[in-house]
């Protein structure tokens, strides 16, 4: 097979997309060629089947000039890929349909997310299939649809050697509304003070830029300022950091997040209120947002035998159900 990858970010030290670029390792593995069109590329070292060609989105053009270089190398590269797998964003199914279609290229799409907008349903129309890790991650009823779980590198998030650090709370998250870090601050304002919370994240769009104002203000208002550390870390930088917090903690409404499994594969005891959460987490690590400073202390003063065993049984559920090369695999195969 020869693929061509269509993703927003090729960079293996951004925050929010870096797993990404192991996916791409991964698919080396299973295909003649592959080609990756991202928006914008940063640091990257790829198997030599792989070749990455950016948007140039990091160099600041305009969105019109991408989509132009963007059907440019379409046309360009025509003879290097059969098959067309779109990570997240159906607008570029909407854009490279005419040319795929003329060109009897197979299109595929990833979706794990909860908008459907228009592009979303234009994208199912020209599809094979659509692959989503979870079944909250496909908000519109299709027959395309197809559940794979999520790609997590589990040889790479594994438990660490050194002891948990006593009331560290972690959570990774984009800031924006529907991540709902208000209802951890809130937690944390119940919590003994000795507890603090580490935010990995960062803003994207304005609108997550007034989330984080406000998320800031009432930080300061709960006198919660000493106790929270908001920060961007690289992947290489979140690992350590999940291998030696005492819990991870997580309250989204979105999908389900491949944070929560990361956590889960380094062995952090991990709480969420999400509705998602339900296909990886039992009841005692659900709480409601309510109640989540209460459960919190719940889990903690579990005996060590308990706490063990969770982490044990949750850590053999991701590798079972999400790692990283049973994805790649299942999607090699269901696109061949």
């Amino acid at each position: 097979m020869k693929l061509l990858i269509v993703t927003q970010k090729a960079d293996k030290t951004d925050p929010v997309l870096g797993f990404f670029h192991r996916w791409v390792e991964e698919f080396a593995k299973h295909c003649e060629h592959v080609t990756v069109i991202a928006q914008s590329v940063g640091a990257h070292q790829l198997p030599t089947n792989v070749t990455v060609l950016s948007l140039e989105k990091e160099k600041g053009i305009s969105r019109t000039q991408q989509i132009l270089r963007f059907w440019r190398l379409l046309w360009i590269h025509r003879g290097n890929y059969d098959v067309v797998f779109v990570h997240m964003v159906p607008l570029w199914i909407v854009l490279g349909a005419p040319f795929w279609i003329l060109l009897q290229k197979r299109m595929y799409l990833w979706y794990e997310a909860r908008g459907a907008r228009w592009p979303l349903k234009f994208a199912l129309l020209v599809v094979r299939k659509v692959f989503s890790a979870s079944k909250h991650g496909m908000p519109i009823a299709t027959t395309k649809s197809v559940i794979t779980g999520h790609g997590i590198d589990t040889d790479r998030h594994s438990p660490g050697e050194e002891e948990r650090e006593r009331g560290l709370l972690v959570t990774v998250s984009r800031i924006t509304r529907a991540k709902k870090l208000q209802v951890l601050v809130n937690a944390l304002a119940e919590l003994p003070k000795e507890f603090h919370l580490t935010i990995v994240g960062g803003p994207i769009t304005e609108d997550d830029h007034h989330v984080l104002t406000d998320l800031k203000e009432s930080i300061a208002r709960k006198d919660l300022k000493a106790r929270v550390t908001i920060q961007s870390l690289s992947p290489k930088h979140v690992l350590p950091l999940l291998k030696r917090a005492e819990a991870f903690i997580h309250a989204s409404e979105t999908s389900l997040d491949k944070s929560i499994l990361e956590a889960v594969a380094c062995g952090c005891l991990t709480l969420s209120s999400g509705a998602a959460a339900e296909a990886i987490l039992p009841p005692i690590l659900r709480p409601s947002e309510a109640r989540f400073a209460e459960q919190i202390q719940h889990v903690l003063s579990l005996s060590d035998a308990e706490k063990d065993r969770l982490r044990k049984e949750l850590r053999e559920k991701v590798v079972r159900e999400h790692s990283l090369p049973r994805l790649i695999g299942r999607l090699v195969k269901e696109m061949e």
